[in-house]
């Protein structure tokens, strides 16, 4: 099955089942190891993994508060404390690369 990646908003971990949480309601479940699905959204820099068992897409954050990512759907997703400044920093670098190259925070 094929997946744009745009419209992933996160994916998450649960019961060994993946699950692509993708834009107006279109989940996508795998049976896969996280690790390598991981490794595939993280090659690209608006894909993190924020917490063990998480990855976020950046283009789908509307905000954070201390240690949660607020999506523009509503949903919070936790930052683990131990990736809190590696998720941080690439949160800016993707911020800002955004900034420099749309114009559009």
């Amino acid at each position: 099955k094929s997946v744009v990646l745009r419209d992933i908003l996160y994916a998450d971990c649960a019961s060994h089942c993946i699950t692509l949480h993708g834009k107006h309601g279109r989940d996508t479940v795998l049976r896969v190891s996280f690790a390598e699905i991981e490794a595939l959204l993280c090659a690209y820099p608006c894909f993190c993994g924020i917490c063990r068992g998480v990855v976020v897409n950046f283009h789908e954050v509307a905000g954070r508060q201390e240690d949660v990512f607020l999506l523009k759907d509503g949903t919070r997703l936790p930052i683990s404390r131990r990736r809190l400044r590696e998720v941080q920093e690439a949160y800016s670098a993707f911020r800002f690369d955004r900034l420099r190259k749309d114009g559009v925070d």
